[in-house]
């Protein structure tokens, strides 16, 4: 078995090697993937170890991570959003412009089946800006990045190993064997890998038993350890303080090419929002935009990809605009039916943007965790059901609800030592922000605060991190040839995560 062992790994790090390159899927969380393996389960809720033990990003998902041949994707090319009053009288007309921006980036991104992965970064997707660092800022349109790439199908490098079973075997209580499995593939040979964006992964298992606490997990470690621990934007847990994306990397961008390629047929429905006409026995076309037609709702079908994803922007119950018109879009899916290559005309309408950010005070949870943000996220779950009870593919909704806290700055405090403004144990736990590349200084939220008066909060509050001048600071290692300068942030080891103690 030692042998045999040895011989699968060896496979497929070979396998992985000639490519160096991987993504992995979710869906909707599984009967199996339990609280007590480290999954969100029930969906939503944080797991463990990413919040307590290593608090990052974010330490909750919608779904889970999902094998090969039973992802998630949605099924619309034209995906709306829009804003409410409550994020526009926080974050003002300089938010709406981060989010535009992260918008303008993912439509800037190549059709599925034209995407050629060499052209996009491995290292170096992330800068820091350190004044941005300093203050715990966390940028709005790297933060809206990573969230379309888990909208769009995708989760990142804390699922290349996963557990998936966790068992007592002897009388000692903290004695547990595991079942370690890999939610990792290459997009070019689709194997399962250890690689992400050429990085090494391996892991070790963390258990809680001997803390009292009844969960295990792979923790993923790159192989070399003086490398960057994540280079995913679908890992929320990569952005740190400070930090801002300057684009996908290989590795988000050769997902999205296995996913919405048209030539991946997957049995999916379409979201209650559209119907479908009649087939037509025509060749593929692109998305178009025309009149209404009428057809059936609730298809279900073989369907391929729609190759690329569109965001736009409509207005939504704005403070000068109450209120939202119905829009309606058409396009075409390739279709099988009766074993024959055919186009499916589709009619969408809606009656509210299908992303709506919002802001509300989120710094109200007990026990104390991630107050950063929350989104929703569901699936249209497939109408074949496996005689062998195996998994098939979902469709993502593409409604989702995505609330910003807007209640800040946020003083930690804790019984018997910190207790007080001058003995704080953490501020600021993070602040909104928005800034990039260039030499102009951050944007710190809400819109008219100002960033001398947060630096002086900051400096009162005890803080021993120098604030200096800002200046931009390129990764050297930042190759190849994608390089779109970003507004970004989030929070990477020690940012944004709970405030529990494990």
């Amino acid at each position: 078995m030692r042998k045999l062992t040895k011989s699968v790994f060896l496979a497929l790090g070979l396998a992985a090697a000639q490519h160096g390159s991987a993504f992995t899927l979710w869906g909707p969380i599984e009967t199996w993937q339990t609280a007590d393996i480290d999954y969100s389960s029930p969906a939503g809720s944080p797991r463990y170890y990413y919040f307590n033990v290593e608090p990052g990003f974010d330490g909750r998902e919608n779904g889970g991570p999902k094998n090969f041949g039973q992802g998630s994707r949605l099924t619309t090319p034209i995906v709306t959003y829009g804003f409410d009053p409550t994020f526009l009288s926080y974050f003002g007309s300089k938010g709406v412009a981060a989010v535009d921006s992260a918008m303008q980036l993912l439509n800037s991104l190549p059709s599925a089946s034209s995407a050629n992965l060499a052209n996009f970064l491995t290292e170096g997707a992330e800068q820091v800006n350190y004044t941005a660092q300093a203050l715990e800022l966390l940028d709005i349109k790297s933060t809206v990045l990573w969230l379309m790439a888990e909208h769009m199908g995708l989760l990142g490098e804390t699922h290349v190993y996963d557990l998936a079973a966790r068992a007592h075997y002897d009388t000692a209580a903290c004695d547990f064997e595991y079942f370690t499995i890999i939610r990792n593939y290459d997009p070019i040979t689709y194997n399962p890998t250890p690689y992400v964006n050429g990085r090494l992964y391996g892991y070790t298992i963390w258990d809680g038993c001997n803390v009292g606490v009844g969960v295990g997990d792979a923790i993923e470690a790159p192989a070399d350890v003086t490398e960057p621990r994540y280079s995913a934007i679908a890992t929320g847990n990569y952005l740190e303080f400070g930090g801002y994306y300057l684009n996908f990397t290989r590795d988000d961008m050769g997902g999205l090419q296995y996913l919405y390629k048209k030539n991946n047929y997957v049995f999916q429905g379409l979201d209650s929002n559209s119907v479908v006409e009649p087939f037509a026995n025509m060749t593929w076309e692109a998305v178009s935009t025309t009149n209404a037609i009428t057809g059936i709702s609730n298809f279900f079908g073989l369907v391929g990809g729609v190759e690329k994803i569109t965001f736009v922007k409509v207005n939504f119950d704005s403070l000068l605009n109450p209120g939202f018109t119905p829009r309606t879009y058409t396009y075409k899916l390739p279709v099988v039916t009766n074993s024959r290559l055919s186009q499916l005309s589709v009619s969408r309408t809606i009656t509210a943007p299908d992303i709506l950010f919002t802001a509300a005070n989120l710094a109200t949870e007990t026990p104390l965790t991630d107050g950063t943000l929350s989104r929703t996220g569901t699936f249209i779950q497939s109408t074949y059901v496996s005689p062998g009870t195996g998994i098939t593919s979902s469709t993502i909704n593409p409604q989702m609800l995505i609330v910003l806290n807007n209640v800040g700055p946020i003083f930690f405090n804790y019984n018997p030592f910190f207790l007080d403004f001058e003995d704080v144990a953490s501020y600021p736990i993070f602040n909104w922000g928005s800034f990039d590349g260039s030499t102009n200084p951050p944007v710190v939220f809400p819109e008219g605060s100002s960033l001398a008066e947060l630096e002086a909060q900051v400096l009162e509050g005890g803080t021993s991190v120098p604030i200096n001048v800002w200046a931009p600071v390129l990764n050297p290692n930042a190759t190849n040839t994608t390089t779109t300068t970003g507004t970004g942030a989030g929070t990477g080891t020690g940012g944004g995560g709970g405030a529990g103690i494990p």
